[in-house]
């Protein structure tokens, strides 16, 4: 087994803030694609690096960013 994201809290803590995916990528420095492609769940895994800046942002803890299961 293994602990995976299915699904992505990303847009509702951006929301919450005022915010959207733009202003993420220009902060984090990421690319649209990039923000996009995690949202979305179609990145291939996303480094703790990435994980802490994006969750720097968005005021809240790594796992506070997705929704994880067991699988």
């Amino acid at each position: 087994m293994e602990y995976v994201p299915v699904s992505c809290r990303i847009p509702y803590l951006l929301k919450r803030i005022g915010k959207n995916q733009q202003w993420l990528a220009d902060s984090t420095g990421l690319s649209k694609q990039r923000v996009s492609d995690i949202v979305h769940l179609r990145m291939d895994n996303i480094t703790i690096q990435r994980a802490a800046i994006i969750a720097y942002y968005l005021d809240c803890t790594i796992d506070d960013l997705f929704k994880w299961e067991w699988r």
